[in-house]
């Protein structure tokens, strides 16, 4: 069981967080009927949100967005929910965060925003995704084929370099491997 800071009810919290990690709609129902506050953590800095989000439980997190549940609380490590969503694939989870207008911009403890770990998965559906939200809020990224020749306006959206090892977003190097604690 996590060890939980700052509310009235630990027993709450736990059935509230747990809930949403495992999918259980009737914990997650239960705890938010008995009072608990949906934006509760437990000793990692983590809320329902941040599990609903990490296993793709998205009735869940619905009902916890309905709640009331903030997109961009971040974790002991800076991850929000979105970063779960992107580093797991869960690209429906990462629709109902966006729609609520979660922001793509946000840097984990490692300098990684959400796109940069749905990358690191080679999760280009998100990627994509999440540039379609091009609004305020959210981050507009490129992916550029290292070594591509820089291409004039109008000529083109992608590099086209053969041989390329990696790809760059915002000018930064996505990994190939890594992940979040």
């Amino acid at each position: 069981m996590p060890s939980i800071a700052g509310d009235a009810d630990p027993e709450l919290v736990t059935l509230l967080i747990d809930g949403a990690r495992y999918g259980d709609m009737e914990d997650v129902d239960s705890a938010l009927a008995q009072g608990v506050t949906v934006d509760s953590k437990d000793a990692m800095g983590r809320t329902a949100l941040h599990m609903a989000c990490a296993n793709g439980h998205c009735d869940v997190v619905s009902r916890l967005l309905e709640a009331g549940a903030l997109t961009d609380v971040q974790n002991e490590q800076g991850n929000t929910p979105l970063h779960w969503s992107c580093l797991n694939g869960h690209k429906e989870a990462v629709r109902l965060l966006m729609d609520k207008g979660a922001s793509a911009a946000v840097l984990n403890e490692a300098g990684r925003t959400p796109v940069d770990e749905a990358l690191t998965r080679d999760f280009m559906d998100i990627f994509e995704l999440i540039n379609s939200y091009n609004t305020a809020g959210a981050v507009s990224v490129e992916v550029q084929e290292e070594g591509a020749a820089e291409e004039e306006e109008g000529e083109g959206e992608e590099g086209e370099g053969e041989g390329a090892a990696g790809r760059s977003v915002g000018g930064a190097q996505a990994p190939a491997e890594g992940g979040l604690s």
